[in-house]
């Protein structure tokens, strides 16, 4: 036996019903994973209010990640850790709040494109790296940027 193709009668009607929109899922950023994210946060020592940094992630669409000192803390989890004992990441861009730059901090970031550094420390290894360096208080910085967002929103 063999088949042969037949086409179906058009039906504009019921092939409009049968029709299935794609278009991509919102997937929310806190979610992907560090090392498949495209644009990376990250807290450090310098950063005392958690979720203001969290909220922060989630207004800027950034994943949010963090230093060995604060998973060691425990104010972050473990799976947020970037570096060479954590995850080395592939993102475009990442902003560093209040993370000095341990050598094997900047191992996990050194394929990414774009880094930004807000550290009080103008000798910092990550101000070194960045290609944009704040010289601030990270803590008086995320809640200054927050505020800024909520008020273009």
């Amino acid at each position: 036996h063999a088949a042969e193709p037949v086409d179906p009668p058009a039906d504009p009607a019921r092939d409009a019903a049968l029709a299935v929109r794609l278009s991509p899922l919102p997937v929310e950023a806190a979610n992907v994973r560090l090392d498949e994210a495209g644009f990376v946060i990250a807290a450090g020592n310098g950063v005392t209010d958690f979720a203001g940094f969290r909220d922060l992630a989630r207004a800027l669409g950034a994943t949010p990640g963090a230093s060995r000192v604060v998973c060691d803390a425990g104010a972050l989890p473990r799976a947020m850790q970037v570096g060479a004992s954590g995850t080395v990441l592939n993102a475009d861009c990442y902003v560093a709040f209040g993370i000095s730059g341990a050598p094997q901090h900047l191992q996990g970031i050194g394929t990414v494109e774009h880094v930004v550094a807000v550290n009080t420390d103008l000798h910092a290894a990550m101000i070194a790296r960045a290609d944009l360096a704040v010289v601030a208080d990270a803590q008086a910085v995320l809640p200054a940027l927050l505020a800024r967002l909520g008020a273009e929103a």
